[in-house]
């Protein structure tokens, strides 16, 4: 992965993890994609999972991993 590219995946990732700290300061569920990266959290909304669905089903059929789990390695604080 290049140098911007890498970059451009850090921002996305850490956009990502700043919307799932909104959603549970509002008990939200949600599911966010961006370029390079997505989160979801979900407590039955059906709109929710069904657009999680298709996303996966994207990912699978641009052989990307739909169950990487980035957010471990992501720190949002500066």
């Amino acid at each position: 992965m290049s140098h911007q590219n890498k970059e451009k995946t850090q921002k996305a990732r850490k956009f990502c993890q700043e919307v799932q700290e909104v959603a549970k300061k509002y008990d939200l569920p949600f599911f966010v994609v961006t370029d390079g990266a997505s989160a979801t959290s979900n407590n039955g909304c059906i709109a929710v999972k069904n657009a999680r669905d298709s996303h996966i089903e994207w990912e699978k059929e641009n052989g990307c991993d739909p169950y990487e789990d980035w957010s471990r390695n992501v720190k949002t604080k500066n």
